[in-house]
């Protein structure tokens, strides 16, 4: 009887002390603690499952966690050369211990099955990816092969399309909501309303059209029929902002929330402004860009609630941080300079290779076209290295993992929605 009892008075401590804990503390505990474990924990005892559940401090934890740069890869699945099957996967980096987190991993072949037996056909060839059809730092070729896609990252979510079947999903809690096909759609943003609190996606369609101009579509998580909005163009913006030749998708040059206002990261076809879109009132302006480079990239981030930009050219060595310090004005702040020490590193010898700055501390990713990704400090310190076997993998997204519930996920699943299969190997 007594062995029977031992356990509990350690199981009452540890409530207690969640009970009794400053708020502080608490927070401290759970934010160093994987999501999983969080969840882990609700089922324990009532203490445990309120200090789990309690909205406030969830809120808190994901303000404080890190963004993660997520990294995209697939992996022959099958070690028979006549079996052609492919691992999917994304990975979440945590920039302080350079550990790699699944997020997403499966097999392609378990969902080609659940396709074709909710349309009632044979299931599609797998096809794998040939080495050909891979651009360095760029999607995978449109040549018919079956990819996953990583759309969009917002609040914890993430929008996410394999084959021609969208979902917006929390990798943390492996909640899901379905979206009709997109695929014929060029998807650039992600975004929270914030005045209604719903998720929406914007997408444009007609630029490769020559007889039609490209419109602009807001679809409400939850709905299957988006809504027109045109090419609306704030009176303010004295300039065009490029809207009629589309941009690019947020696949590749994914855009920034601050409040209201989505953001896009320079582009060509915009003249090298940041494109703005007022989610409130749906209309387009743009903003100035510090010291807007040619040939290179720009990638926005957020910087203590602010708007930030790396700028790098691909095989260059030097990589700006910028920060917008006066939003109404355009007032840009130079955050870091950083020199990578190439010489240094033979990983970076004739071969191509392009970095980029991922964090507010000035971390540095380089993606590699021999399948390397390195991670340096903002000195140009390299800190560690990621090979991996078959793919050079992307790095366009950074997730901050979260356990707030969300009502999109509460709303009945269409009759014709089909699983995701994200989550089969994890």
């Amino acid at each position: 009887m007594v062995a029977a009892l031992g356990p509990e008075p350690r199981q009452a401590d540890a409530v207690a002390f969640f009970r009794d804990a400053p708020p502080r503390v608490v927070i401290e505990i759970v934010r160093r603690l994987p999501a999983r474990s969080v969840l882990r924990l609700r089922p324990v005892c009532k203490a445990l499952r309120d200090v789990a559940s309690y909205r406030a401090l969830l809120a808190t934890v994901h303000l404080l966690h890190p963004p993660q740069p997520l990294i995209c890869f697939g992996l022959s699945a099958c070690p028979d050369r006549y079996i052609q099957l492919r691992d999917y996967c994304v990975e979440a980096l945590d920039l302080r211990s350079d550990t790699l987190r699944p997020v997403f991993r499966f097999t392609d072949n378990e969902y080609y099955d659940d396709i074709a037996n909710a349309e009632g056909l044979d299931a599609p060839p797998i096809i794998a990816f040939s080495k050909d059809s891979i651009q360095y730092g760029e999607q995978e070729g449109d040549g018919g092969d079956p990819r996953l896609t990583v759309h969009a990252s917002l609040d914890g979510l993430l929008l996410v399309s394999f084959i021609n079947i969208w979902y917006v999903c929390n990798p943390a809690t492996r909640q899901w909501a379905a979206l009709p096909d997109l695929s014929d759609c060029d998807v650039i943003g992600l975004y929270a309303h914030v005045s209604s609190g719903e998720y929406r996606v914007l997408y444009h369609i007609g630029k490769d059209d020559e007889e039609a101009s490209t419109c602009y579509y807001v679809l409400k998580v939850g709905d299957q029929v988006a809504r027109n909005i045109g090419c609306p163009i704030s009176p303010e913006a004295f300039v065009d902002v490029g809207l009629d030749i589309g941009l690019e998708p947020a696949s590749l040059s994914p855009p920034v929330q601050l409040g209201c206002y989505l953001h896009w990261p320079p582009q060509e076809r915009q003249g090298y402004h940041i494109l703005v879109f007022d989610t409130e009132t749906e209309v387009f302006n743009w903003k100035r860009a510090p010291n807007p480079i040619r040939n290179g990239r720009m990638q926005l981030l957020e910087m203590d609630q602010r708007l930030a930009m790396s700028v790098s050219k691909n095989g260059k060595p030097s990589l700006e941080l910028w920060r917008l310090d006066d939003y109404n004005g355009d007032i840009w702040f130079q955050v870091y300079r950083i020199t990578i020490p190439v010489m240094r590193m033979p990983d970076l010898h004739y071969i191509d290779w392009f970095p980029h700055v991922v964090s507010p501390q000035g971390d540095v990713l380089i993606e590699c076209e021999n399948k390397l990704v390195l991670h340096c400090d903002r000195n140009g310190n390299l800190l560690q290295k990621f090979q991996f076997r078959e793919e050079a993998p992307l790095v366009r997204h950074t997730l901050k993992e979260t356990l707030l519930p969300h009502a999109i996920f509460l709303a009945p699943k269409p009759d014709d929605a089909i699983e995701p299969p994200f989550f089969q190997g994890l």
